[in-house]
C-alpha cells in the first residue's frame, strides 16, 4: 500500500511538473531598427493582455519567461511604429521595428522647448537637415535659400564661406540691426562679421551636415519669448544627437569643381583703338582721324605711328580667364553615434575646402563635434555638446579693408585696356610699379597683385553647452542651461614691396587679432498635465542671462628687407597700433502658457520682460507679450470621420511684440574719447551726447493663417497673412549746435512689412516603385516707410531712405535715350520733357528700389527604388539696383577701360541713327547728365529664376552591401547654379547692395561635386 501511495504520489509530481513546464518557457530574441539594423536598447516587450514584461538591454536583445497560453508579445518604442507578433511555441524571437515618421515629422522646436506641429498656433517653418545636407555651402544660412516661405536669403557675393543675409518677413529697422537671432542647440550665437580683411560668415563654424533640423520662428508671437532680441525672427538649428544601440558609422566624401558663371564679352584690341579714337574726335572735332589715334595709341603707351596693319597685327590679352578660373571642392566626415538606454553620444569631424572662381580665394575648414546625453536616473539626466572649429580664408586686394575695388581680380579684369600684356616674355609679370604699371586707369597687374600680396583670415571658434534636466515630479522639470560661443579672428594683409600698393614703403603689413566671448544661461520649470482626458496644459517659466563681450587690437609696420619676411619683427618702421574694448548685458524672465481642449481648441500666451545694457538709464526694460490662438476644424464632430479626404483644416492666429536691441553698445551714454593729443600729451574730450530715454526699437506683428492637408495628406499647404509693424526706430535726430553736437540717437521712425506666404507640399504620383513629389513656397511683401526725424520725407544720411516708398528707393533722374540727332543723352525732367541737364533733386523721382518684393523656392522630387532626381529652383523678384560694374564697361572709350562689345555694338555714330547707347565722348561729360552719373540708365532689374540644385543619387540594395558588412552606400553627383535666368547684365544678379551696386564682388560660383556616403 505504501509502496503504491508511494508511486502514485511521484507521478502525480512528474505530472504537476509536466503543467509547469507546459506553462512557463523562456523567449529570448533580439530588437532592431528597420532602418540600419542596428540593436535598440530599452524596447518595451509585454505580453499581450497583461502588465508581465521587461526590455531590451543596451544591445537591443530580451529575454522573457512566457506562459504557454501566450499568443502574442507587443514591442513598443518611443519614435517607433508598435508592433504586435504571434509567439506560438517559438523560444527565440528576433523583431525589427519601422520608424514612426508621422510621430516623427509632427515634433516642431519652438522657444525653450518642442510641440507637436498639430498643436502649434503661430508660423513656424522647418527645415530637415537631409533637404541641405552634402550641399557645397559652407554655412546653413546660405542652404537655406528658397527653402522657407517668408524667409529671403541673399549671399553677399560668392565668396566660399562668405556673408549672407537673412531677411524674416522684410526690413524691420533703418539704422539698427536686420539679422535674426541665431540659437545653435540652446546657445544664442554672436552672428557679428568682425573680419576685417575677408567676407567671413561667423556660422561658418557648424558643419552643415551635422545639423537634423532648422526651425524659423516668423511671427511675434511665437519669438516673443526671446523678447528683446526677436524682432527680426528667430532661427532655431538643432544639431544631431546619438541614438541608443550599437555604434553606427558614417563616412562621407564629395570631390568637386568651381567655375565662373559668366564671362563678360569685352572688346578686343583693335576695337579698344577704334571707339578711343572716336570718343577723342567726339571731344575736339578739330582733330583729324590720324590725330585723334595717335592721342588714342600714346595714351596707352603704344607707337602713334602705328600703321593700320600694325594696329591689326596687335594681339588682345584675356585679363578675364587669367584671372577667373576653375578651382576645387573636397570634403571628408566621419561621425558615429550610438549608446545605451542610459548614455547616448554623437561625435563627427569634417575637412571641407573650397575654391572661389577667383585666383587665390578660398575656404578651409576643419570641425569637430561631440555631444553626450546621460541618464543618472529615472529623475536626473543632463547634455552636453561641444563643436570645435578652425576656418583659414584668403582673400585678395579689393577684399573688405584690403584695399580698392578698383584693384580686385574679379572687378579689374574686364576693365583692363586689352593691349597689356600679362607676363613679359620672360614670364615675369608685366607691369610692375619698377616699370610704371600697366597703362589705363587701372595701372595695376592684378595677377601680380593677388598672387604675391597675402591676405588671411583665421577664425577659432567653441560653441558648447551643458543643460541639466531633474524630473521633480510627474510633469513638473527643471532645466539649468548654461552656453558659450567663444572665438578668436586673426587677420593679415601683407602688401607686397613688388605691388602699386607696398612699393612705396618697401611693404606694408597688417595684422588684427580679435576675441569675443558670448556667455548664456537660462533656467526654466517646466509643467504638462492632462486634466479630465480633454485638457490638456503646459507652461514654462524662466529666467535668462547673457554677457557679450569683444576686444581687438591691431598694427601696422612697413620697410621690409625682403618679400620673404612676412611678421611684424621683420619691418623696420612702426606706423600704428590701436585697440578698443565693448560690450553689453541682457537679462530677461519670461513665460509660456499653452492650452489644448480636445485637439480641437488651442491657445498659446507669452510674456518676457527684458534688460539691456544698451538702452537709456529710463528705458532698460521693456514688457513683449504675445498671444495666439487655433482652430482644428477638422477635429469637429460636424466634419471628423465624414469627409475621407480632409485630413486637417487648421485656423492660426496670433498678435505679438518683439524688440529689437541690434545697435552700438553705448548709443545710449555721453561718452568721451580719446585721440584729442595736444603737444605731444595725450588727451580725451567728449564725443557723444547721451540719451537716457535711448529704448527698444518695437515690432508688433498680426498673424493670420491656415493649414491645410488632403488625400491622406497627399497634398498640405500653409497659407499666411502678416502685418509687421516697425515702431520707435532709432534715427539720428538733430539737436541744437550750441549743445555742442550735431545729433543725438532717438526712438522716431516707423515702417511696416505686410504680406501673403504660401506653402504647398504634393505627392503628385505613385506607381509602384516610382514617386514624385513637388514642393513649393512663395512670399509676396511690400514695405514702406511711414515715418522719419520730425516732419523730413528723405533721411539726410541715406536718400533711398524716403517716406511713402519702400527702404532703398531708387532716387535719381530717369533715362530718356539717346537725341537721333546728336548722339547725346537725354533724362526727362519734372514735366517729362527731355533734357541733357536734369537737376537734382527738382527732376529726380523714385524710380523703384532694391528690397524684393517677391522670393520662393520649388523642389521636385523624382525616386524609383534606390535613384533619387531632384531639381530645386529658386527665384527673387522686384529688386533695381545699380550696376556700378557695368557703368565703367559702357564708357566706350570716354576713359581708359575696355568696354562690353554690346555697348560698342550698338553706340550712336550717325544721325538719325536711333539706339539708347550715347557717343562716345573722352571723359563722359555728356553722360554723367549733371551729377546723375547715368541717372537710371545703368539701374538694372536684378531679378532672376536660378536652378539652384540639380542632384543625383543613388542607394545600393542592402543585398548587395551586406555582403561587404555595409549598413549603407549612397553614391551622388550634384551641380548648383546650373542656369540663371535673369536680365541682369552684369556677372550675377545675386549680391547685396551696399552703396556701391555690385562693384568688387566676387560673383556666384558653378560647381559640379559628386560624392560617395557609406554607413556600417
Amino acid at each position: 500500500m505504501k509502496q503504491l501511495l508511494r508511486y502514485c504520489f511521484v507521478l502525480c509530481s512528474l505530472a504537476f511538473a509536466g503543467v509547469a513546464v507546459a506553462q512557463d518557457r523562456t523567449v529570448s530574441g533580439k530588437v532592431s531598427s528597420s532602418e540600419d539594423g542596428s540593436g535598440l536598447p530599452g524596447v518595451s516587450v509585454v505580453i499581450k493582455g497583461t502588465s508581465v514584461g521587461t526590455a531590451t538591454d543596451a544591445n537591443g536583445t530580451y529575454k522573457l519567461s512566457v506562459p504557454a497560453n501566450a499568443t502574442k508579445l507587443v514591442f513598443s518604442f518611443v519614435g517607433f511604429l508598435t508592433k504586435e507578433v504571434d509567439v506560438g511555441g517559438l523560444s527565440a524571437l528576433n523583431v525589427s521595428l519601422d520608424p514612426d515618421t508621422k510621430m516623427l515629422s509632427e515634433v516642431v522646436v519652438t522657444g525653450y522647448g518642442s510641440q507637436n506641429k498639430k498643436e502649434i498656433t503661430g508660423a513656424v517653418s522647418s527645415v530637415k537637415g537631409d533637404v541641405i545636407e552634402n550641399l557645397p555651402m559652407q554655412s546653413f544660412d546660405r542652404a537655406l535659400q528658397g527653402r522657407a516661405a517668408g524667409v529671403l536669403v541673399q549671399a553677399a557675393n560668392g565668396v566660399p564661406g562668405g556673408q549672407v543675409r537673412i531677411r524674416i518677413r522684410g526690413t524691420g529697422s533703418i539704422t539698427a540691426g536686420n539679422e535674426p537671432l541665431y540659437i545653435v542647440d540652446g546657445v544664442q550665437i554672436n552672428n557679428s562679421s568682425n573680419a576685417d580683411f575677408v567676407s567671413s560668415n561667423p556660422l561658418g563654424f557648424l558643419n552643415p551636415n551635422d545639423i537634423e533640423s532648422i526651425e524659423i520662428l516668423k511671427d511675434a508671437a511665437t519669438a516673443s519669448i526671446y523678447g528683446a532680441q526677436a524682432a527680426n525672427g528667430v532661427v532655431l538649428v538643432t544639431t544631431k544627437k546619438g541614438k541608443a544601440g550599437k555604434t553606427n558609422f558614417n563616412l562621407n566624401y564629395y570631390y568637386g569643381s568651381t567655375s565662373p558663371v559668366k564671362y563678360m564679352n569685352v572688346l578686343n584690341s583693335q576695337d579698344w583703338i577704334k571707339v578711343r579714337t572716336e570718343a577723342i574726335r567726339n571731344q575736339n572735332p578739330a582733330l583729324s582721324e590720324a590725330q585723334a589715334r595717335t592721342s588714342a595709341l600714346t595714351g596707352i603707351r603704344l607707337d602713334g605711328g602705328l600703321s593700320d596693319a600694325q594696329i591689326a597685327a596687335l594681339p588682345t590679352y584675356d585679363w578675364q580667364r587669367a584671372a577667373y578660373k576653375q578651382g576645387g571642392v573636397q570634403n571628408i566626415e566621419l561621425s558615429a553615434n550610438g549608446g545605451s538606454d542610459k548614455t547616448t553620444f554623437y561625435i563627427s569631424g569634417s575637412y571641407n575646402k573650397q575654391d572661389a572662381n577667383v585666383i587665390n580665394v578660398d575656404f578651409e575648414r576643419a570641425t569637430l563635434r561631440m555631444s553626450v546625453n546621460h541618464k543618472v536616473s529615472n529623475k536626473l539626466s543632463f547634455e552636453q555638446s561641444i563643436n570645435l572649429s578652425t576656418i583659414s580664408q584668403k582673400g585678395t586686394f579689393g577684399s573688405p579693408n584690403g584695399g580698392s575695388f578698383l584693384g580686385s581680380p574679379y572687378f579689374a579684369s574686364p576693365l583692363i585696356i586689352p593691349t597689356n600684356p600679362i607676363y613679359n616674355e620672360d614670364g615675369t609679370y608685366f607691369g610692375t610699379p619698377q616699370a610704371g604699371g600697366i597703362s589705363g586707369v587701372l595701372n595695376q597687374n592684378i595677377l601680380l597683385t593677388a598672387e604675391t600680396n597675402t591676405i588671411r583670415n583665421v577664425t577659432n571658434q567653441a560653441v558648447g553647452n551643458f543643460k541639466l534636466i531633474w524630473s521633480i515630479a510627474e510633469g513638473l522639470t527643471f532645466n539649468s542651461f548654461f552656453g558659450l560661443d567663444y572665438r578668436v579672428i586673426k587677420g593679415e594683409y601683407y602688401a607686397d614691396p613688388r605691388t602699386a600698393d607696398g612699393f612705396a614703403v618697401r611693404g606694408r603689413l597688417t595684422n588684427e587679432n580679435e576675441q569675443s566671448m558670448n556667455f548664456t544661461t537660462n533656467h526654466t520649470l517646466n509643467y504638462n498635465k492632462t486634466f479630465a482626458r480633454d485638457h490638456k496644459i503646459g507652461t514654462i517659466l524662466g529666467v535668462e542671462y547673457r554677457n557679450d563681450v569683444r576686444e581687438s587690437w591691431n598694427q601696422q609696420v612697413t620697410s621690409f628687407a625682403t618679400p620673404q619676411f612676412r611678421t611684424a619683427n621683420g619691418g623696420a618702421t612702426p606706423q600704428s597700433a590701436s585697440g578698443f574694448w565693448t560690450g553689453y548685458k541682457r537679462a530677461g524672465v519670461f513665460g509660456r502658457v499653452n492650452y489644448d481642449f480636445k485637439g480641437r481648441y488651442l491657445l498659446t500666451a507669452t510674456l518676457r520682460y527684458d534688460g539691456s545694457s544698451r538702452f537709456g538709464a529710463n528705458q532698460k526694460f521693456g514688457f513683449f507679450p504675445g498671444v495666439s490662438a487655433g482652430w482644428v476644424i477638422s477635429e469637429e464632430n460636424f466634419i471628423k470621420d465624414k469627409v475621407s479626404w480632409l485630413d486637417e483644416i487648421k485656423l492660426r492666429a496670433s498678435y505679438g511684440a518683439t524688440g529689437n536691441d541690434q545697435i552700438g553698445d553705448f548709443d545710449s551714454r555721453g561718452l568721451t574719447g580719446g585721440g584729442f593729443n595736444y603737444i605731444g600729451q595725450a588727451g580725451i574730450a567728449p564725443n557723444q551726447l547721451s540719451n537716457p530715454n535711448l529704448s527698444w526699437e518695437k515690432n508688433v506683428t498680426t498673424d493670420i493663417g491656415i493649414d491645410l492637408g488632403f488625400f491622406n495628406r497627399r497634398i498640405t499647404a500653409t497659407v499666411d497673412y502678416f502685418d509687421r509693424q516697425s515702431k520707435q526706430l532709432l534715427l539720428n535726430q538733430p539737436v541744437a549746435w550750441t549743445s555742442g553736437y550735431g545729433d543725438i540717437t532717438a526712438n522716431v521712425g516707423q515702417m511696416y512689412n505686410r504680406g501673403w506666404e504660401f506653402g504647398i507640399n504634393t505627392t503628385n504620383l505613385t506607381i509602384g516603385d516610382f514617386t514624385w513629389k513637388t514642393n513649393f513656397n512663395i512670399s509676396l511683401l511690400e514695405n514702406k516707410v511711414t515715418k522719419l526725424v520730425g516732419s523730413d520725407t528723405v533721411l539726410a544720411s541715406n536718400t533711398s531712405v524716403r517716406v511713402g516708398h519702400p527702404i532703398g528707393a531708387v532716387y535719381t533722374a530717369e533715362y530718356a535715350g539717346v537725341n537721333p540727332a546728336t548722339g547725346r543723352p537725354m533724362w526727362y525732367d519734372i514735366n517729362g520733357n527731355p533734357t541733357y541737364t536734369p537737376r537734382n533733386p527738382t527732376d529726380f523721382r523714385v524710380l523703384g528700389s532694391s528690397f524684393a518684393t517677391r522670393f520662393g523656392g520649388l523642389t521636385n522630387t523624382f525616386a524609383y527604388k534606390g535613384l533619387e532626381l531632384l531639381i530645386f529652383f529658386q527665384a527673387e523678384y522686384g529688386r533695381k539696383v545699380a550696376n556700378g560694374q557695368s557703368s565703367f564697361l559702357s564708357e566706350n572709350g570716354g576713359r581708359l577701360f575696355n568696354t562690353l562689345q554690346e555697348v560698342y555694338d550698338r553706340r550712336w555714330t550717325t544721325a538719325g541713327q536711333l539706339t539708347d547707347v550715347p557717343r562716345p565722348i573722352n571723359g563722359n561729360a555728356e553722360v554723367r547728365g549733371n551729377g546723375a552719373t547715368g541717372g537710371s540708365r545703368f539701374f538694372e532689374d536684378a531679378s532672376y529664376i536660378r536652378l539652384k540644385q540639380l542632384s543625383l543619387s543613388y542607394n545600393l540594395p542592402n543585398k548587395l552591401i551586406s555582403r561587404a558588412k555595409l549598413a549603407s552606400v549612397r553614391v551622388y553627383a550634384q551641380a548648383t547654379n546650373l542656369l540663371t535666368f535673369t536680365k541682369w547684365s552684369g556677372y550675377d544678379p545675386e549680391f547685396l547692395d551696399t552703396g556701391a551696386g555690385n562693384n568688387g564682388v566676387v560673383p556666384q560660383s558653378r560647381t559640379y561635386n559628386f560624392g560617395i556616403n557609406i554607413g556600417f
